[in-house]
C-alpha cells in the first residue's frame, strides 16, 4: 500500500504542475498531497460539454464514479439534476493511478487538444 500511494501521489503532483500549463484547462484544484487531482476545462459554453468530451476522450483514464483503485479513473461532476450548483458543471475529478506518468499526461494531452 504505501508504495502504491508514493507512486500515485507523486503522479498526482506531476500532473497537476503539467495540467495547469495547458491552455483548455482553466483551473487545476489540487491541495499538494494525495491521488486526486481536480481540474476546470474550457470550452463550449459553460465547459459543461468540454468536460464530457474529456472524460470520452481517454483511452487509459477509465470514467468511473467510485475513484481511489491502482488504475487511473476520472469523472465528471455535477451530472445529476439535483447535485449542489457551488460544483462547477465543468469540473472533472481524476483519481491518478500508479501508471507511468508519461502515459497518464499523453492521454490527458490528446483529450484535452482535442476539445473544441
Amino acid at each position: 500500500l504505501s508504495l502504491r500511494l508514493e507512486r500515485a501521489c507523486a503522479n498526482a503532483a506531476d500532473l497537476a504542475e503539467r495540467l495547469g500549463t495547458h491552455p483548455r484547462v482553466s483551473r487545476v484544484r489540487y491541495p499538494g498531497w494525495g491521488a486526486v487531482v481536480s481540474v476546470e476545462v474550457s470550452g463550449g459554453g459553460d465547459g459543461a460539454a468540454a468536460a464530457e468530451a474529456l472524460t470520452a476522450g481517454t483511452r487509459i483514464w477509465s470514467p468511473s464514479t467510485s475513484l481511489g483503485g491502482v488504475e487511473s479513473q476520472l469523472e465528471r461532476r455535477r451530472r445529476q439534476p439535483g447535485e449542489p450548483e457551488a460544483v462547477p458543471v465543468n469540473l472533472v475529478r481524476l483519481s491518478v493511478g500508479v501508471e507511468d506518468v508519461d502515459d497518464l499526461w499523453a492521454d490527458l494531452r490528446q483529450a484535452l487538444d482535442a476539445l473544441d
